[in-house]
């Protein structure tokens, strides 16, 4: 719908159209006046350019709007502030539009290159794991006739060992991408910072970790919740809070500490920050791609579940690292 601005200028004009109109026929038709009828005339042409130049400039926007649209061109930008207040709202929310368009561009991009890489990982170790297997059970057909049982146990027990390889790995893609869907509700922090300490009371270092409720610069007592997958949200967390044990292991002075806020946005977050070696900044754009480690024995699939988890809550997980100093793991919910 038009503003009453807007809609009163147009509709004004087309009846000042009409009347001249009909005044102007009057004039023409008794031949009371030609010279007034041909005011009323020019009266009426200057209205209808009136009516046109305060149209066009909308119908213009809207043109390169919908244009934008259909070549999913994102970079368009329309004047918000204009005086009149329903233009200024259909510009600011065409703005609105665009934005939410170029973001999921940037989604679908990074979908892409995530998925890419898992493939790329597949790919490497399918053809690791098969190469071997392939070689072997060749080599044990090829000389079956002359190969003693002790060198066939061998050759099986290795094959065995790449199979068993091969499978444990697909399961940790398995478990990556078919995660649940969240069973949302309101999770207590203190309870569920307790029900970590018995889940982790077991796990080596486990005296290292340190639990905190507040509120930045302030404090918030312990009634902080969030919002969320109980499960879901203990599983990111365990993961997080194993990676940082293992990161201050052998450490005299590691600590591990887990603490749970409202940041300056209102939103509840959580943070594992841990004192040990760090993160080289070269890694830092990398340890979420699935399957990367470098720990030895590592799945590699710790964050990338952790970081999954909290995009399927429509938060984010984000890391920082000083080497040497800290490496914290910031949960925005």
């Amino acid at each position: 719908m038009y503003s009453r601005g807007l809609y009163a200028k147009i509709v004004g004009s087309v009846v000042l159209i009409v009347l001249l109109s009909l005044i102007g026929s009057w004039l023409l038709i008794t031949q009371l006046s030609y010279t007034l009828s041909f005011v009323c005339l020019l009266l009426i042409l200057l209205i209808t350019l009136f009516v046109i130049r305060l149209t066009s400039h909308f119908n213009r926007k809207l043109s390169v709007f919908f244009e934008a649209m259909r070549n999913e061109d994102s970079t368009q930008h329309f004047p918000a502030e204009s005086n009149d207040p329903f233009l200024r709202t259909l510009y600011a929310d065409m703005n609105r539009i665009m934005q939410q368009l170029g973001e999921k561009h940037i989604e679908i991009e990074e979908k892409s290159l995530y998925y890419e890489s898992i493939l790329r990982v597949l790919t490497h170790e399918i053809r690791n794991s098969i190469t071997p297997i392939a070689s072997l059970s060749a080599d044990l057909l090829k000389h079956a006739d002359h190969t003693d049982i002790a060198q066939q146990r061998e050759g099986l027990e290795v094959i065995n060992s790449q199979a068993k390889n091969l499978t444990a790995f697909l399961d940790s893609y398995h478990r990556l991408t078919h995660l649940p869907e969240p069973e949302c509700k309101v999770i207590s922090v203190p309870e569920l910072f307790s029900k970590l300490e018995r889940l982790l009371q077991a796990e080596p270092g486990s005296g290292r970790i340190v639990y905190s409720i507040g509120r930045e610069n302030k404090s918030m007592g312990k009634d902080l919740e969030l919002h969320g997958d109980p499960n879901l949200i203990t599983l990111a967390l365990i993961n997080l809070i194993r990676n940082a044990l293992q990161a201050v292991e052998g450490q005299a002075d590691g600590i591990v500490k887990v603490e749970a806020c409202t940041g300056l946005s209102g939103n509840p977050l959580i943070t594992i920050t841990d004192n040990g070696p760090g993160i080289p900044a070269e890694r830092l754009s990398v340890i979420f791609t699935p399957f990367f480690s470098t720990k030895s024995g590592g799945s590699g699939i710790g964050l990338p579940i952790s970081q999954r988890i909290m995009h399927l809550h429509g938060g984010q997980l984000s890391v920082s690292s000083i080497p040497n100093v800290r490496t914290m793991f910031r949960m925005e919910f």
